[in-house]
């Protein structure tokens, strides 16, 4: 049980104020950071929230994402700077003028200089700018100068160190001299009865309600309408003549923000006099603040070595250990008027005196606890009580985790140990459970008689214990079912239920069932585990982001994101400690957090979330303008980049949402996001910061579109349209040459065929012609064969008879015209003329072949062509069939055939 009370919390908080202050969180930009010179001399932020610093290098502006810096021409310092509508005027050597974006978001400088005309400057730097009715107003240590309706003329030539707008009035410091108000015409009256400040500089000006406090290098001043006094606060005054003054602004309607030289920031309220200090030790850069600006809560200082930011208004304080002596924090214990700390190298307590170590407290020690006005520290080394600042030892034989008070018992602890459970009684020995035999990192109690002990490493146990406890009823390990993972178990007490963390889980114990059943009610915090239960809710830890989350499951939840915490938690071991009301401290890991509930509550509800804003489109060749929907060449969207900002903002991420050809969504980290080769098409880019509670900022839309390729582009498309149309017309006009010449060779085959089959008609005709005059001269051939033979053999008769005849020349006249008969010439032409026309070229062949034949040799060649034999062209050429085979065995001589050579084929077949 942890017990704390009001009365020590009240006297603690004093003491914290006066020694070691809970600081609101600070934010540290170096030059590395916003890449530019170390000093910064004036800050102002515009009407959304845009950082504006006058920096050795240029001009610095911060979105709330990026940093940019932009510098002269010339490269000259800048000194002053002050938003005024769309301009950014800026003030520097011998230089004035103002920036201003144009449509593409590029910022541009333009010079007022030349306005002056014949006016020349005496080496004049310009330390202020202020706008005053319808005029911007330049001011340099030797003048002031007015910039009105486009012109610039010289107010006064006066030495000045502040000018600022009062009851309606332009008032000024001048020199040592005092205040005064200038008038139109440039004359000035003095401000009454400020005698008091005679002979000394006035270095800045504030007005709070209807009084002016004036501020000089070692005191304050206020005006209150009438006359000039001291400030009243001594304490602050004599801190200003310590720090030196340098700056003032209001900070509220009581409180003020005071710039100093040599040590920090200070906040002083008006009312109460408290003054607190931020400077190096808080966690400042540097200690000589150069200039100021504030917004919503936070304030922004220009120091000779950074920026920093200052969050004033937050609902969290942090107390850090800069010296590291304190180390990494696992547990606090308000006791008798002082705050202790557990941590790595051992217990300290906090007072006004700072930072002490309990003596013999050193090392880790995990845990602390105020039981019955005794506070107890489970230390590595053992467990120890802290009587007058000093460890006492209660165990050392091991270290320990925690001790608790035994149910229903009085003066009665148990110490989960790194060996087990030991039972502690003031008045008696201290004894062990002998039948545990591990290191027991978290106990809880069930009921009197039963206990849950978390093993530091394997899991979890349900133990019953005898009444007498001195011994172990039953041990049943819990959630072990899936091995390997029974070190993810954690077990905690919620709302008088045993819940245990299980992998990512929550279960709750069913002991009529004796199992585990899953823990509906948490089925929202998966992966969370649970620091603390209270009267007015839970607080949680997200295992993945490091996420503080607070709920009492009703109408409030609240999320304190881990960079909120400066990611300073000590990750699986922070602890949340109740102080009083809605006051809360967390351990970090070089001190602790102080979380103020109401206030957390009350300031989520208010959470600023501005309209994002684009301040460019670039692709790889060319920015764009941001007033309308540019279209982007195709082979430049390869890489198109938005450049965002998200300035005055409290959002925990800035999304984006582009839709289109291609959906992507995501966050910006940096304010750049870029796209990679994106398909050609329309697009619309929304963008929309997202609140800590889950809300959405108004969405600021950007439309673009992608070109079309080349290949793909308008003029492409009629090419295209042309080339089809063309290639259209072309293949039609081939394929109609080609029917057409298709066409023609059908009707040349057509005709090629028709006269094909005319000569193979006419051929076969011919051919049956030739066949018939064969066949024909074949019959007339061997008729006129069978005839001579007849005749021959008539002859052979009649000369076998001739003696018988008694007419020897009737004989003689009809042998005479049977040799006619058979030697007839017109027999011999008919057959050579239907030879002939069967055998065309027969003779001219063969006398071109064998020009040395006769006609006798002709007339043989032609019998043999017609394959006839010996004995039937005998009768034909009048001779004897041994005459024909001497005429042929003659003929072969002549046509030098071989013997073996047939002469009828052989005419056959060549000829």
């Amino acid at each position: 049980m942890r017990t704390s009370y009001i009365s020590v919390l009240l006297i603690f908080m004093s003491c914290i104020a006066s020694a070691q202050e809970l600081i609101p969180p600070i934010q540290n930009h170096t030059s590395i950071e916003y890449n530019g010179a170390s000093q910064n001399w004036d800050l102002a932020i515009d009407d959304s929230g845009i950082i504006y610093a006058a920096n050795n290098q240029g001009l610095l502006s911060f979105d709330g994402l990026t940093w940019e810096l932009f510098q002269l021409d010339t490269g000259g310092i800048i000194r002053s700077v002050l938003p005024h509508g769309e301009r950014i005027y800026t003030g520097s050597y011998q230089e004035f003028g103002y920036w201003s974006r144009d449509l593409k978001g590029e910022m541009h400088y333009t010079s007022l200089m030349s306005l002056l005309k014949e006016y020349t400057l005496q080496s004049e730097e310009f330390w202020e700018i202020l706008t005053y009715k319808d005029a911007i107003y330049f001011r340099s240590f030797g003048a002031i100068y007015e910039y009105k309706k486009g012109k610039i003329k010289p107010i006064k030539e006066i030495v000045s160190n502040k000018m600022i707008v009062f009851n309606d009035r332009l008032l000024i410091a001048v020199g040592k001299e005092g205040l005064f108000y200038l008038e139109t015409d440039g004359s000035l009256n003095t401000l009454p009865n400020q005698e008091i400040l005679s002979g000394k500089r006035v270095l800045d000006l504030e007005v709070v309600g209807d009084d002016l406090f004036i501020g000089t290098a070692k005191k304050l001043y206020k005006f209150d309408g009438s006359s000039v006094t001291t400030y009243h606060s001594n304490e602050l005054n004599r801190l200003l003549s310590d720090f030196e003054f340098n700056h003032l602004t209001k900070f509220s309607q009581n409180e003020l923000l005071i710039a100093t030289l040599r040590n920090g920031l200070i906040l002083h309220n008006i009312e109460t006099g408290n003054t607190s200090i931020f400077n190096r030790e808080s966690g400042l850069q540097n200690n000589t603040v150069l200039g100021m600006a504030k917004r919503n809560g936070k304030v922004w200082l220009g120091l000779d070595n950074g920026i920093d930011e200052i969050d004033l208004a937050s609902p969290i304080k942090f107390y850090t250990d800069h010296t590291g002596e304190l180390g990494a924090v696992y547990d606090l214990a308000f006791y008798r008027n002082s705050l202790y700390a557990a941590s790595n190298t051992g217990v300290y307590r906090l007072d006004n005196n700072g930072i002490t170590m309990i003596k013999g407290a050193q090392g880790h020690s995990w845990n602390l606890e105020v039981l019955d006005d005794v506070l107890y520290s489970n230390h590595n080394s053992g467990t120890y009580k802290v009587v007058d600042d000093t460890f006492k030892v209660i165990e050392n034989r091991t270290g320990s985790f925690q001790i608790i008070p035994v149910k229903d018992r009085t003066n009665t602890y148990l110490i989960g140990n790194y060996t087990g459970i030991s039972i502690y009684e003031p008045s008696g020995e201290m004894r062990e459970f002998t039948e545990l035999n591990f290191p027991v990192k978290k106990i809880i109690f069930e009921g009197p008689s039963v206990i849950w002990a978390e093993h530091a490493n394997e899991g979890i146990y349900r133990l019953g214990i005898n009444s007498s406890l001195d011994e172990i009823s039953f041990k049943d390990q819990i959630g072990h079912e899936q091995k390997g993972l029974n070190h993810r178990l954690k077990i905690f007490k919620l709302n008088g239920q045993i819940a245990i963390l299980k992998n990512k889980d929550w279960y709750q114990y069913n002991k009529f069932k004796d199992t585990l059943e899953l823990f509906k009610d948490l089925k929202n915090y998966r992966n969370h585990e649970l620091l603390l239960e209270d009267e007015l809710g839970y607080w949680f830890r997200d295992r993945l982001t490091n996420d503080i989350k607070f709920t009492n499951f009703r109408d409030t939840e609240l999320e304190v994101s881990f960079k909120e915490l400066n990611m300073r938690t000590v990750k699986g071991n922070e602890r949340m400690i109740k102080a009083k009301d809605s006051i809360f401290y967390l351990t970090l890991k070089d001190g602790f957090a102080k979380i103020d509930l109401n206030a957390l509550i009350d300031s989520r509800s208010e959470v600023q979330l501005s309209q994002p804003v684009i301040k460019g489109v670039i692709d790889l060749k060319q920015r764009y303008d941001l007033t309308d929907s540019p279209t982007i060449p195709y082979n430049s969207a390869r890489q198109l980049t938005f450049l965002a900002g998200l300035p005055d903002s409290d959002a925990a991420e800035l999304h984006y949402e582009l839709s289109g050809e291609q959906n992507i969504e995501g966050h910006i980290i940096d304010g750049k996001l870029t796209f990679q080769n994106l398909s050609q098409g329309d697009y619309q880019l929304k963008l929309f910061a997202l609140g800590p509670q889950g809300t959405y900022s108004e969405v600021t839309k950007f439309k673009f579109v992608v070109d079309s390729p080349w290949y793909l582009s308008n003029l492409m498309l009629v090419v295209y349209a042309f080339l089809i149309l063309a290639t259209i017309v072309v293949v039609y006009t081939i394929n109609k040459r080609k029917l057409k010449k298709h066409q023609h060779l059908l009707e040349q085959r057509l005709e090629r065929e028709h006269r094909e089959r005319i000569e193979r008609l006419e051929k076969k005709r011919l051919k049956d012609e030739i066949m018939i005059k064969r066949k024909e001269l074949a019959n007339t051939t061997m008729m006129a064969a069978k005839k001579n033979e007849v005749l021959m053999d008539i002859q052979g008769e009649l000369n076998k008879d001739k003696d018988k005849f008694s007419n020897q020349y009737r004989l003689k006249h009809i042998m005479t015209k049977i040799n006619q008969a058979i030697k007839n010439k017109d027999e011999w032409q008919v057959f050579e003329t239907n030879f002939k026309e069967v055998h065309e070229d027969f003779s001219k062949d063969l006398l071109e072949s064998f020009p040395h034949l006769t006609s006798k040799d002709l007339k043989l060649c032609s019998y043999l062509k017609m394959n006839l034999t010996s004995k039937e062209i005998a009768p034909l050429m009048g001779k004897s069939v041994r005459g024909v085979e001497v005429h042929r065995y003659r003929l072969r001589k002549k046509m030098e055939l071989d013997s073996q050579e047939n002469l009828s084929n052989y005419l056959i077949k060549n000829f």
